[in-house]
C-alpha cells in the first residue's frame, strides 16, 4: 500500500493546525502569567506606598504604672517581670492539649498495595 500525495498533504496540513493551536496556548498561558506577575507588583507597590497609621497611646504614655514605670510601651524591664513571677504560676500555665502516641507507630509497613 503505497502514500498517496494526496494523504501528505492532509496529513501536512493536520500537523500545521495543531502546531498553531499549540503556539496559541502558549501565547495564551505567558500573557495570563504576565497579567498575574503585573497584577501583583501593583498590589505590592500600592501596600509600599500606603501608610499606616500608628496605635494611639496618648492616653497610656503619661500614666506611671504602680510599679514605677511609665506607662509606654519600651519593652525595656518587661522581661524582668516574668522573671520576678512564682513558681508555682508557670506550672498553672501547662497546656491542656495531651499529645497520645501509638507505640507500634512505624513498626509495620504494608508493601501489599
Amino acid at each position: 500500500m503505497a502514500i498517496h500525495p494526496i494523504d501528505l498533504s492532509t496529513v501536512y496540513s493536520q500537523i500545521d493546525n495543531v502546531a498553531k493551536f499549540n503556539a496559541s496556548q502558549n501565547q495564551a498561558a505567558q500573557i495570563a502569567n504576565q497579567q498575574g506577575i503585573d497584577k501583583a507588583s501593583r498590589v505590592n507597590l500600592k501596600k509600599s506606598q500606603a501608610v499606616k497609621e500608628t496605635p494611639n497611646d496618648s492616653a497610656n504614655a503619661a500614666t506611671v504604672k504602680q510599679d514605677g514605670r511609665q506607662g509606654g510601651s519600651s519593652g525595656y524591664g518587661e522581661g524582668t517581670e516574668r522573671k520576678r513571677r512564682n513558681p508555682e504560676e508557670e506550672e498553672e500555665e501547662v497546656p491542656s492539649q495531651i499529645v497520645i502516641s501509638d507505640p507500634r507507630l512505624g513498626q509495620h509497613i504494608d508493601i501489599t498495595g
